[in-house]
């Protein structure tokens, strides 16, 4: 295909996730075998622009049938994409997500090809906004077994995240003694979080700052207490 003026951009398809910052989506697109063929025939090629933007582009008529579909692989190498990303199937008003998960497969992207499409004269940009998980945020802190400590309490620094009171337990399947603290509300995983946790000890004579806890526990570490729902992270003093 040559670049002497007669060719443009006919679909510009960016994939955003509430997970990431504007760079990165998670994921690679690829046409499936049936849109490749349609590709070819038509004189179209697809070609990846940055982490998140992929084009379609072709000369200044598309010559693809109307009332067909565009079908794109959906396919991610993060360890951690599953953990991080709600799975429910999405839509938008001109593309659909239908569930796949095999063949290293996540989902199968579907775009309809229409006469508004294919007789549009300038680039039209195709969205998929793709959600983060919500899930509780919980703290397990051991406490020392040289120091007797006063009452414990996590706060959010700007107050934008509140814990239920500490329960004492024991960690399953052992006699470790540890207090569970856990958000009140679920929170949409971030890869850069916005939250500044610390641990305080209430004293007689004062408040103690203990620590500061990490931003956010791993998307991938499982609460052992409500592992579905709540992500955590093991704090020994």
């Amino acid at each position: 295909m040559s670049w002497q003026g007669t060719y443009r951009i006919w679909l510009k398809l960016v994939v955003l996730h509430e997970y990431f910052d504007a760079e990165q989506c998670g994921l690679s697109l690829e046409p499936d075998d049936h849109t490749k063929m349609r590709f070819q025939k038509a004189g179209l090629l697809f070609k990846q622009h940055d982490a998140r933007t992929w084009f379609v582009i072709g000369e200044e008529q598309i010559l693809l049938n109307e009332a067909s579909k565009l079908n794109f692989y959906f396919k991610t190498k993060q360890s951690e994409f599953y953990y991080y990303t709600d799975q429910a199937a999405a839509s938008g008003t001109d593309w659909s997500l239908i569930n796949y998960n095999k063949n290293g497969i996540w989902k199968i992207l579907t775009i309809p090809v229409n006469d508004q499409r294919l007789n549009a004269t300038e680039t039209e940009t195709v969205e998929i906004q793709l959600k983060s998980q919500l899930k509780h945020v919980e703290f397990l802190v051991f406490p020392s077994q040289n120091y007797v400590m006063g009452p414990l309490e996590i706060r959010e620094q700007r107050e934008k995240v509140v814990f239920k009171e500490a329960e004492e337990l024991k960690l399953p399947g052992t006699e470790k003694v540890l207090y569970r603290f856990v958000s009140s509300e679920t929170l949409p995983l971030k890869q850069k979080s916005e939250y500044q946790f610390h641990l305080w000890e209430l004293r007689k004579s004062g408040e103690n700052l203990l620590s500061r806890l990490p931003d956010f526990p791993r998307v991938n570490v499982l609460s052992p207490f409500s592992p579905k729902d709540t992500i955590t992270s093991y704090i020994y003093l």
